[in-house]
């Protein structure tokens, strides 16, 4: 569950170590945004000489939440960070890799077609 001001980690490689939420898309009163739902971002933290500046403004997608998923089987998955992708028009991403967890549940396949490699692990 994802308000505004909570801090993400961008996990496709492109630069950026933590981005700021700042607008959720899906309504004027919307409080809360889960995963799959898009939402503004400002970037606050950065590598040296990296091409996406600090305080710019980007649309992305959440892929993981820390609140726990409840599995039909019975089990639950509890991930440490809250996670997104930077995106450029629509659905292609910024980053051409994604490394970490939390694309199991992705609402949006097409979305996962646009990468070259992705990396999962737990």
């Amino acid at each position: 569950m994802i308000q505004k001001g909570s801090y993400l980690i961008p996990i496709d490689k492109n630069g950026v170590w933590s981005v700021n939420t700042f607008h959720l898309y899906g309504g004027f009163k919307k409080k809360i945004s889960h995963i799959s739902n898009f939402v503004k971002v400002s970037v606050r933290n950065v590598k040296p000489n990296n091409w996406i500046l600090k305080k710019s403004k980007h649309i992305s997608i959440i892929t993981s939440t820390k609140k726990f998923i409840n599995k039909s089987d019975g089990s639950n998955i509890y991930l440490k960070f809250n996670t997104n992708v930077l995106l450029k028009k629509r659905l292609s991403s910024k980053g051409r890799e994604i490394i970490g967890p939390g694309l199991f549940n992705l609402k949006r396949k097409r979305f996962l077609n646009s990468f070259v490699k992705i990396i999962i692990y737990v």
